[in-house]
C-alpha cells in the first residue's frame, strides 16, 4: 500500500462512516421485519455483534488478515493492533486503513443476524459472530487481500489471479455462507407470514428507513 496524502486518509474515513451507516440499516431493517416481541432481541444482537467483532478484529483478526503471510494462508503479525506504522507508511495511513477494514468485518458479521432472526439465542449468535469475525472472515480475507498493507507476497488465492469486486466475495458471500449454514441447521422462521402470506413485521416504516441507510452505505 502506498502512503496516503491527508486528503486520502480523510476520504477513507468518510467512506468508513458510510459503511458503518449500514450497521444502522441492518438494525432498522431487521427490527422492523420481526414481531414486536422479538424486536429488542434483534436490536441487541446487531449492537452486540458490532462491539464483539470490532474487539476481536482488533485483537486477532487484523493480524490474521494483513500480517506477514505464512505461506499465503494466514497473517502472523499485527495482533492487538496498536496503531504502529508499517514500513514506509505513516501512522495516520495505517489507522485509516485499519478502521476501514474493521467496518467491513462488522458488516460481514451482521449479515448473519437477519438470516437467523427470531430463532437463535443471543449466546449462540455471539459465538457465531466471534468465529466469523475472528477466524473465517480474516483468514479468507488474507487469501484474497493479504498483501495489500505490507506489500508482501499476499494470499494464495490472490496468487492464482483471484480479484474481489468491492467485497462481493470476501465480505458479502462470507457472511452469506455462514448465514446459509446457520439456517440449514436451525430451520425456517415459523410465523414470518400471516394466513394471507403477508409478512408479519411490526414496523415496516422502520424497515424502509433501514433500506435507505443500506442504500446510502
Amino acid at each position: 500500500m502506498t502512503e496516503f496524502l491527508p486528503i486520502d486518509a480523510a476520504w477513507l474515513l468518510i467512506c468508513t462512516l458510510f459503511v458503518l451507516l449500514m450497521q444502522a440499516g441492518f438494525l432498522c431493517l431487521e427490527t422492523g421485519f420481526v414481531r414486536a416481541k422479538n424486536s429488542v432481541n434483534v436490536a441487541v444482537k446487531n449492537i452486540a455483534d458490532f462491539c464483539l467483532s470490532s474487539l476481536i478484529f482488533w485483537a486477532v483478526g487484523f493480524g490474521l488478515m494483513f500480517g506477514l503471510t505464512q505461506n499465503g494462508w494466514i497473517g502472523t503479525t499485527g495482533f492487538f493492533f496498536d496503531g504502529a506504522s508499517a514500513e514506509g507508511l505513516s501512522t495516520a495511513s495505517v489507522l485509516a486503513f485499519f478502521f476501514f477494514q474493521l467496518a467491513f468485518c462488522a458488516t460481514a458479521t451482521t449479515i448473519v443476524s437477519g438470516a437467523v432472526a427470531e430463532r437463535m439465542t443471543l449466546a449462540g449468535y455471539l459465538v457465531t459472530a466471534a468465529v466469523l469475525s475472528g477466524v473465517l472472515y480474516p483468514v479468507f480475507g488474507h487469501w484474497a487481500w493479504g498483501g495489500i498493507l505490507l506489500g508482501d507476497a499476499g494470499g494464495w488465492l490472490a496468487g492464482l489471479g483471484f480479484v474481489d469486486f468491492a467485497g462481493s466475495t470476501v465480505v458479502h458471500s462470507i457472511g452469506g455462507w455462514v448465514a446459509l449454514a446457520a439456517i440449514l441447521a436451525i430451520g425456517p422462521r415459523l410465523g414470518r407470514f400471516d394466513q394471507d402470506r403477508r409478512i408479519e413485521g411490526h414496523n415496516l416504516a422502520i424497515s424502509a428507513l433501514g433500506v435507505l441507510f443500506l442504500w446510502i452505505g
